[in-house]
């Protein structure tokens, strides 16, 4: 197949700088048993099929052009597919379920990693990588240790263990960027060893700011960048906030450190990429704070796709690991005429939830902590003050009605809302803001909806149609070479084991 380029340009713009890439991971894809030697797995953690089209219309309007994702649907040279990615026990996964499913090639309850009810322990695909000669990266705008980076590297009963999963990180992964050193530090582990040290004697170099990456990142063989305590910073706060600019990176940054890392070494490897904060951002019922860091994420998909243009031995799989809150634009105004001019509102915001819901009704943060306080420090702020963090941080004023209920949210009152898991200060403030927008959400956790995937070159035939969540394990093995089937468990099995194995996660509305 030739690409028409004058069409290919008239049809869409956003696909221009990587059509060269297009045509040559497609044109990989179509020899008889073609193998890649790199595997780039990007996952946009959350994202409910709604908000794709949201985040094109969003950047439309903020940068003049759609999204990279989303223009490739619409090209003959991707694999598309869906998928099924339930759990073990469970509908609705979570995220250490959902990687591990990947990572392992079998469902787990929710809550572990890639260990079986049980307790037998899986092999993550990237311990068989690495024994056949492979690097691995790992890159993340979460933890590092958080669940979707440890199902393919890592193997513990409790995916909160994010302590044990850094240790299991030591050899196994050649490079690992994002956020969480408090799990690497001497100073805030609970058992005090300072793995950073460790780290550093097994040969890798250490950066924590977005200037020591492109300084003393360039030079190394092995990397381990941490550039936060916990979370990597939301984009919509990143953008407003020269300090954070200073010294977060970008996701599309760090992945363009970590593929010029491992291309120099000339071997084969496996980079796992993930766009977490999509998921805290709904979670936090946080519209804009979610736009945001979609965007940021098709910025790390043109990296890579702007990348390999001259490496078409590359396969590129793009996907989600759940849906989330499930955010829609709901009709505004007579005959929805409002509609559009209600969602134009959500550029001006300036701030993510987490940054401005303290103030106003309570918590919002994904938090590392196991307190749940409600309310608000020091009680409820007076009216004039929410108008004034309203227009400051939203770019818009709240009526005296929706002060009202938020005064009462602040104040710790509850059933305020019908929706027990929107009766609470992300879903009181989700749903004032959404009455100025136009964005509307479901509840605060994970949804059962079948996640898209989008897949070019070597072996992206192996992604399209329609996918149980486990085939990604084979399909990722079989094409790197490797032959290796991990043990399994049927449901009703597993369900004997459920009563004994279940222990409480110490963030039970965070998964």
């Amino acid at each position: 197949m030739r690409i028409d380029r004058r069409a290919f340009f008239a049809r869409s713009g956003v696909l221009a700088g990587v059509a060269g890439s297009l045509e040559s991971l497609f044109a990989a894809s179509q020899k008889h048993g073609a193998q890649p030697r790199r595997i780039i797995f990007l996952v946009a953690d959350g994202m409910s099929p709604s908000v794709l089209p949201l985040a094109e219309q969003f950047s439309l309007r903020v940068r003049g052009k759609g999204l990279l994702w989303h223009a490739l649907l619409d090209r003959p040279e991707a694999a598309r597919g869906w998928m099924d990615m339930a759990s073990l026990d469970s509908l609705v996964t979570d995220s250490s379920s959902a990687s591990s499913s990947w990572g392992s090639g079998s469902r787990i309850f929710n809550g572990w990693v890639n260990v079986l009810p049980d307790g037998t322990r899986l092999t993550p695909i990237m311990e068989l990588t690495r024994d056949k000669g492979w690097l691995n990266a790992l890159v993340t705008t979460a933890t590092v240790t958080h669940a979707t980076p440890a199902g393919f590297a890592a193997s513990v009963r409790r995916r909160d263990d994010e302590h044990l999963i850094a240790e299991q990180y030591l050899g196994k992964v050649d490079v690992i960027l994002g956020g969480g050193r408090r799990f690497f530090s001497a100073e805030t582990r609970k058992d005090g060893k300072d793995l950073i040290a460790g780290f550093r004697s097994a040969g890798y170099a250490f950066v924590e700011s977005r200037t020591q990456l492109r300084q003393q990142g360039a030079g190394a063989k092995k990397l381990l960048g941490l550039f936060s305590s916990s979370h990597m910073p939301y984009t919509v706060d990143h953008r407003n906030s020269e300090s954070l600019r200073e010294q977060a990176p970008t996701l599309a940054e760090m992945t363009e450190a970590a593929l010029a890392l491992l291309e120099k070494q000339n071997r084969p490897y496996l980079i796992q990429i993930e766009g977490a904060r999509v998921d805290h951002a709904a979670h936090a019922n946080d519209a804009a704070g979610l736009l945001w860091d979609q965007i940021a994420f098709d910025e790390a998909i043109e990296t890579v796709l702007r990348f390999v243009e001259k490496r078409p031995d590359t396969l590129v799989v793009i996907t989600s690991d759940h849906g989330n809150s499930n955010p829609g634009l709901v009709g505004m105004g007579i005959e929805y005429r409002q509609s559009n001019a209600c969602f134009e509102r959500l550029a001006g915001i300036r701030a993510s939830f987490s940054t401005v819901a303290p103030q106003l009704a309570g918590r919002a943060e994904y938090s590392m902590s196991t307190e749940q306080p409600s309310g608000v420090a020091g009680g409820p702020p007076p009216v004039e003050r929410m108008q004034e963090l309203a227009r400051q941080h939203f770019g818009f004023a709240f009526t005296p009605e929706e002060c009202e209920i938020l005064r009462r949210c602040a104040a710790g009152e509850k059933k305020l809302c019908v929706n027990r898991q929107l009766d609470s200060a992300v879903g009181i403030l989700g749903q004032v803001v959404g009455n100025h927008t136009g964005i509307h959400w479901t509840g605060t956790t994970h949804t059962s909806d079948y996640t898209l995937v989008t897949a070019l070159g070597p072996g992206a035939e192996r992604f399209s149609g329609f996918l149980r969540n486990t085939e990604v394990f084979g399909a990722l093995t079989q094409l790197a070479g490797i032959e290796h089937r991990n043990p399994s468990m049927d449901p009703a099995e597993a369900a004997r084991y459920r009563q004994v194995a279940f222990t409480p996660r110490e963030r039970p509305d965070w998964a």
